[in-house]
């Protein structure tokens, strides 16, 4: 017998963490206030059924008036039900699982058996696993019974996906929603199993079996009896060995070595993964999971909602401090992209690639747009003329600017002057032979000038940044500003406040026409795209 059903809880006062519906259970068991039908709903394997059958056993145990009136709400375990229902006898107790009996037939055939008494028993229990699974006309066969069953019967429905249960049947019972087990709670019970056992467990073993269950008491067992199936003396080196947890460091290796910009390294690790038989898709899996742990870390201080071992929680806070709160994120979008991608390519590994070379060339982009000193960034140089109260020139202030840089050929800092009208329409019109929308979008754009090597624009909206900023808009932009002028620049595109409308004559605001450049520009886009 597998240990998880050797140690499957047979009365409630052993059932861990999930104090909220033991409790209420239990209440009303001896008050005498059992309801018709439940909705036990949560993740998988945290105890939905095992307190399904407890509850089943518990109303009709032939010497619960006895124990109520104790006031426990227990089963005696010693009563001829009480032994049949432990040795798997009792005719009154039945379980279906949904799963493999979903249609309007296995239904009916259970309506059927709704209305014969029970064998032996004061009630006739059905436990429905799965019941999502079910289709919509067995769902409708199944809710007239609901609405009115017999007084001999009970019903206790469990679910992993609640939502998927139409609101006609959760209108009809009582719903109790269970939740993870927590990482101490699992350690507690593993403890227990092993003692038990004769095992001997390190802790750190023990907390890592408890982090790769998830939440789930059935999946911590069942690690723990694999793990143990090598050696009654386990330690940290065996659970990883054995579970395969050697690829979790693995993964922060490749978000570390996105942090540096190298992509070389990043594929590398990622590509010895694969050789040792880890599926792409997986890997792109895991570093999502880990890239969240990572934001959440970074914007929660410590406070976060995941439970991870002591070291990785180190080594997370060690890695969120080479990043901003921002650039995860859009590192995020970036891999979750790539696991749709992995769905529709011949080639299982060249999203996760992709991705890898995305994320370390954004967090190069972010790194070179932190390298411009904010006294030298040419909107700050701007609004600081503007300021002026002397009344400073602006070729003077350039000059400062080339003292204090004694700037290169090739990154001689420009003005948007040295960018007229004629040279940006060349610009745009090479652009429209490229991309029609990208034309369309620069058409409210303004070049501000050239810096240590980069292209200077500004837009007014987010809209028009976010777009002209995505990566293939990017290069299209660069080659042909690097074939206009005839120098290789990079793009910095940046948002520019305009100070201006504060300062409209309230006679002359017409709110019908704010955004109307914008939304004539997105009208454009989506009907060229």
């Amino acid at each position: 017998m597998s240990l998880y059903r050797k140690y499957r809880p047979q009365k409630f006062g052993a059932v861990i963490g999930e104090d909220h519906v033991r409790d209420t259970l239990l209440s009303a068991i001896k008050e005498g206030k059992v309801g018709h039908a439940y909705l036990f709903a949560g993740p998988r394997g945290i105890g939905k059924t095992t307190i399904a059958r407890l509850l089943a056993k518990a109303v009709n145990c032939q010497k619960r008036d006895e124990l109520n009136k104790s006031k426990s709400g227990e089963s005696c375990d010693k009563c001829d039900f009480c032994l049949n229902f432990l040795a798997g006898k009792d005719l009154d107790i039945i379980e279906i699982d949904a799963a493999s009996n979903r249609g309007i037939d296995e239904i009916r055939e259970l309506r059927e058996k709704v209305k014969f008494a029970p064998t032996s028993s004061k009630y006739k229990v059905f436990i429905i696993d799965e019941v999502h699974m079910l289709t919509l006309p067995a769902f409708n066969a199944l809710l007239k019974t609901l609405e009115e069953p017999p007084k001999h019967a009970i019903f206790i429905l469990a679910t992993t996906e609640a939502h998927k249960v139409p609101a006609t049947i959760l209108s009809r019972v009582q719903r109790f929603d269970f939740h993870r087990i927590s990482k101490s709670d699992i350690i507690k019970n593993l403890k227990m199993i092993a003692g038990s056992e004769g095992l001997s467990v390190d802790d750190e073993a023990l907390e890592v079996i408890a982090v790769a269950a998830e939440g789930s008491h059935r999946d911590s067992i069942s690690l723990l009896e694999q793990v143990a199936s090598l050696s009654e003396k386990i330690s940290l080196t065996d659970v990883r060995s054995i579970l395969g947890l050697a690829k979790a460091e693995e993964i922060l290796g490749v978000i570390e070595a996105i942090a540096k910009k190298d992509s070389k390294v990043a594929i590398g690790i990622a590509g010895g993964l694969v050789d040792e038989g880890v599926d792409s898709s997986q890997i792109v899996k895991e570093i999502t999971e880990a890239l969240r742990q990572l934001l959440l870390v970074k914007i929660s201080d410590g406070a976060v909602d995941f439970e991870v071992t002591k070291e990785r929680m180190e080594r997370l806070v060690v890695i969120s401090e080479k990043f901003e709160a921002g650039e995860v994120n859009k590192i995020l979008e970036i891999f979750i992209g790539a696991s749709q991608l992995a769905k529709e390519t011949s080639i299982r590994s060249l999203p996760l690639e992709m991705a890898i070379v995305e994320a370390c060339t954004l967090a190069q982009e972010t790194r070179d747009k932190k390298q411009i000193p904010n006294k030298y960034r040419i909107s700050n140089i701007k609004n600081r003329l503007s300021a002026d109260s002397q009344g400073v020139k602006e070729e003077k202030f350039e000059a400062k600017i080339e003292e204090s840089k004694s700037p290169t050929a090739d990154n001689q800092p420009m003005s948007g002057k040295d960018i007229d009208e004629k040279l940006w329409k060349e610009i745009l019109e090479r652009i429209k032979s490229h991309n029609h929308s990208l034309n369309a979008l620069l058409r409210d754009a303004q070049p501000e000038g050239i810096l240590d090597g980069q292209f200077i624009l500004s837009v007014k909206f987010k809209f028009h940044h976010d777009k002209i900023s995505e990566v293939t808009n990017c290069q299209t932009i660069e080659k042909v500003v690097g074939e206009v002028l005839g120098k290789k620049l990079r793009l910095v595109c940046q948002i520019k406040e305009n100070k201006k409308s504060a300062s409209i004559p309230r006679s002359e605001f017409r709110p019908e026409s704010v955004g109307k450049d914008l939304e004539a520009t997105a009208k454009e886009i989506f009907e060229t795209e």
